[in-house]
């Protein structure tokens, strides 16, 4: 893109030479005696001001019998011009600059269009070259991190299918006897589930930080899911119907913005309908369910907890540390700048830009936690010798996944990291 300036930029001090300037200055000073030059006749004055040198110079304008006439001087008599006036060359100056002004949104259209032209004619080379550069990394990564991917995958399936089996097996009788725990418990491991694998599939990539900020969203639900087995069946209601209130918030949200956005507004009776419930949900529970967390005010005894409550609460407070600095990949504070897991702490220096061979044991480490947790929460509500055998497994093999990931890491920190400049990805 560097390209583009360069040449606008070469183009402008080109119309700043001086055989084009004192062309333009000549021409301008004819026209104000009422003498218009063809285009052949300023052609010829640019090459006659070609290397020329000293205060003056004289050279034939080729003019025509009337324009002669107009100047009233004869066939062959001289004229002056002083084109060094401070003020003409201003006024010059001034005409080339709005006429930049106005030619030069139709410039950066031009040049966006030949770009974008020059892209779709060049995407499948340009896409075919990065993607193999894409698959040569990825299989590199796999090659050094085989064996914590294949366990931490192994862990992935194995809680998956415990919470499908248990929903299979369970989650219908808990509808029909208005179960809210069992309900909130399975419906909070699918989420988990599918995070998890988020986070392998962002691993398998090579962006650790990415993963990192996705093991943040599992350790919340992890706390949300110790919180309701611990209170119980009263608490899993008022969580599950909160939805209501978080939709109210939404649609109100969507109602301020709406004509922005250039969409539609809600229907007036469905917001009539969502403040109904709200209100009526309000009324039942008391004010503070109005808030972001207020489902969890009464088991708390708080008019307004927020998260860290809930975790203090859930017993999951000493992970707050790793909750931190996952939060950094989250929000556009400075620490998510200029910290990244992926990189060691040689290369911290280095603008991390896309992937990278480092940094995966903190998040395979917490999701291998934080979905073990979610997963024995749901299935020891029902604690069969089967559920109780299959936790114990989870348990082991998170350990052992946080060993084997750690392992490869501390390999990759002894040896010899290939240096990267900054601005470039370190694919190593």
């Amino acid at each position: 893109m560097g390209t583009l300036q360069k040449l606008f930029e070469r183009e402008i001090q080109a119309s700043f030479t001086f055989p084009i300037v004192g062309a333009k200055l000549i021409k301008r000073q004819l026209e104000k005696r009422g003498v218009i030059l063809t285009a052949k006749q300023v052609s010829n004055l640019e090459i006659n001001l070609r290397d020329i040198s000293g205060d003056s110079v004289t050279f034939d304008l080729d003019l025509d019998n009337e324009q002669n006439r107009v100047l009233g001087i004869s066939d062959g008599e001289k004229i002056e011009l002083d084109i060094g006036d401070e003020k003409n060359f201003d006024e010059f100056y001034q005409e080339f600059i709005a006429k930049l002004e106005r030619t030069f949104p139709e410039i950066i259209e031009e040049m966006a269009s030949l770009l974008l032209s020059d892209l779709r004619e060049n995407r499948s080379t340009m896409l075919k070259a990065h993607r193999k550069d894409m698959k040569g990394f990825e299989k590199r990564l796999d090659k050094d991190w085989k064996r914590p991917f294949d366990l931490f995958e192994s862990f992935l399936v194995l809680a998956f299918e415990a919470g499908d089996e248990f929903n299979s097996d369970f989650r219908k009788d808990a509808t029909e006897v208005e179960n809210y725990v069992l309900e909130a418990l399975t419906r909070l491991h699918a989420r988990a589930c599918q995070i998890a694998w988020e986070v392998f599939v962002l691993l398998k990539s090579g962006f650790a930080d990415g993963a990192h900020a996705r093991w943040r969203s599992l350790h919340e639900i992890a706390v949300v899911a110790s919180f309701i087995k611990t209170h119980g069946n009263e608490v899993a209601e008022r969580y599950l119907l909160h939805d209501n209130i978080e939709s109210y918030k939404a649609a109100t949200l969507y109602q301020k913005h709406c004509q922005a956005l250039g969409d539609e507004p809600i229907p007036q009776d469905e917001y009539n309908s969502l403040i109904t419930v709200r209100d009526e949900l309000i009324a039942r529970f008391g004010n503070s369910y109005k808030n972001n967390y207020g489902w969890s005010s009464s088991a708390l005894n708080k008019q307004d907890p927020n998260f860290s409550d809930i975790e203090e609460n859930a017993g999951l407070d000493h992970l707050r540390p790793y909750y931190k600095l996952a939060s950094h990949n989250v929000h556009a504070n400075p620490k998510g700048v200029m910290f990244k897991l992926g990189l060691s702490g040689n290369t911290q220096n280095v603008l991390l830009a896309g992937p990278s061979n480092f940094g995966f044991t903190d998040p395979a480490q917490g999701t291998a936690y934080s979905l073990g947790l979610v997963t024995v929460t749901l299935i020891t509500t029902r604690p069969t010798i089967d559920n109780l055998v299959l936790s114990n497994i989870l348990l082991r093999l998170e350990s052992e996944i946080g060993e084997e990931f750690l392992k490869v890491q501390k390999d990759i920190e002894d040896k010899d990291c290939r240096s990267c400049t900054d601005g470039a990805t370190e694919w190593v």
